[in-house]
């Protein structure tokens, strides 16, 4: 694309302040763009198969996957900013071709430079996203080869969402009651619920308690 050409870019984020906050570091780009703002995921989808963008800086607020099927061909012009809770998509997107994997905790230098990479058909992570995904190798081989008690995860690994819904199940709540009481999809529950146990290397609610006290 020539340099005086006018970007188009597609924001995707659930908040209007988060949209509002990825725009204005838009603005801080010697860039020329044109931005439509989705805030709603079947908003996003519409937007991203029905029209043409540079850019996509989409947000990875939560356990809730995306379609794969219907997002792949943008993957490589996508930028993932993503939350604690939403961390693991956010990767599983980069892995499947995703131009660029940032955590909304890195400064605004950063992410700058991850938004240039991706229009520069390059791809880029931060140094927290690193850091994750090299714990997470270590991690794989120390199972694989057999060390699973020396490289058991702890419980504060868990995300604070996942710790809540594992002090809840402690009490007897129920996936349901949780859901309810979190204001939370019922499958959301689950996913987190699933996650919490693999990271504690557990496969029931018996054990979980155990690991917990």
């Amino acid at each position: 694309m020539k340099p005086e050409s006018t970007l188009k870019v597609l924001v995707f984020d659930l908040h209007p302040i988060s949209r509002k906050g990825i725009r204005l570091l838009l603005d801080t780009m010697d860039m020329r763009m044109k931005v439509t703002e989705a805030g709603r995921v079947r908003q996003f989808y519409k937007y991203a198969t029905t029209q043409r963008f540079d850019l996509i800086v989409m947000s990875v607020n939560d356990v809730d996957s995306f379609d794969n099927e219907l997002i792949g061909k943008i993957l490589p012009k996508t930028v993932v900013l993503y939350t604690e809770e939403g961390a693991e998509n956010a990767m599983d997107l980069m892995a499947l071709g995703g131009g660029a994997c940032m955590s909304k905790k890195c400064n605004d230098a950063a992410l700058r430079e991850g938004i240039s990479a991706v229009l520069q058909q390059r791809r880029y992570v931060c140094a927290t996203t690193q850091a994750h995904v090299n714990a997470e190798y270590w991690r794989f081989r120390a199972i694989r080869n057999g060390a699973t008690g020396s490289y058991r995860p702890r419980v504060r690994q868990l995300t604070s969402r996942e710790s809540e819904i594992a002090s809840m199940l402690e009490t007897g709540m129920k996936t349901g009651e949780i859901a309810d009481r979190l204001q939370i999809q019922h499958s959301t529950v689950s996913t987190l619920k699933a996650r919490a146990f693999r990271k504690l290397s557990m496969t029931n609610l018996v054990q979980a308690i155990h690991t917990l006290e």
